[in-house]
């Protein structure tokens, strides 16, 4: 609720019922990988449906009509797949960005962004190993697949290649993620205060190994069954 309250515009909840029962499987350390991907990939769908209503480019509302008559609520339509590009921090990232091109067939394009946690050092730094962007990505609104937001790092290294490299406008993206904790999301929106954080849930905090706790552990080795 503090969050919410710092970060009014920027950082949005997910909200439904069926995440309680859905995180009470992907959180259990007994939870196998076929489980956990299955309610993993419900969960997802939902969320990614929230954050891609929470894109810039989104029609302006207006009146639909219905076999039945004029209706009187306006409604805003959904962003138009074709200037939406969806970007993955591989590779737990890969797993949201499934979930995005499922849900939009027509997606205008996909960059990859490959970065790893250096676990070596005490802050966990992020190293980048590589980059993809798509040429027309800087006239495209974005979705930034990542599923954990820790510390922020690779967070941060993601956005920094997609504004200064990429010419990608902060306020066109949206950064999606399953879990996140108060550090990461201080840390991507005192950097990047344009950028639109969705999340499902948020954890209290990291322990010393900077792992969101009492989190899920790691998101991607659970999902592609390498923990």
């Amino acid at each position: 609720t503090e969050l919410i309250e710092f970060y009014p515009d920027n950082l949005i909840i997910s909200k439904s019922p069926a995440y309680e029962g859905l995180f009470s499987v992907i959180r259990d350390k007994n939870t196998q990988t076929p489980s956990f991907v299955h309610h993993a990939d419900r969960l997802m769908r939902i969320l990614v449906e929230d954050a891609l209503a929470a894109l810039s480019s989104r029609p302006p509302a207006a009146s639909v009509e219905t076999p039945c008559g004029p209706t009187a609520q306006n409604f805003r339509r959904p962003v138009d797949p074709g200037i939406v590009t969806a970007v993955s921090i591989i590779r737990a990232g890969d797993s949201l960005l499934e979930v995005v091109r499922g849900i939009l067939p027509g997606l205008a394009s996909v960059g990859k962004i490959l970065i790893q946690r250096d676990e070596n050092s005490s802050q966990k730094n992020a190293v980048v190993y590589y980059d993809k962007l798509p040429p027309t990505i800087s006239k495209n609104d974005v979705i930034l697949c990542d599923p954990m937001l820790a510390t922020g790092g690779s967070s941060l290294a993601a956005l920094d290649i997609l504004v200064k490299k990429g010419g990608v406008d902060p306020g066109r993206i949206v950064f999606c993620n399953v879990l996140t904790c108060p550090e990461g999301v201080h840390a991507v929106l005192k950097a990047y205060p344009a950028v639109t954080i969705v999340t499902a849930q948020i954890d209290p905090y990291l322990n010393e190994q900077k792992f969101i706790v009492p989190g899920l552990g790691d998101f991607g080795c659970r999902y592609f069954g390498t923990a």
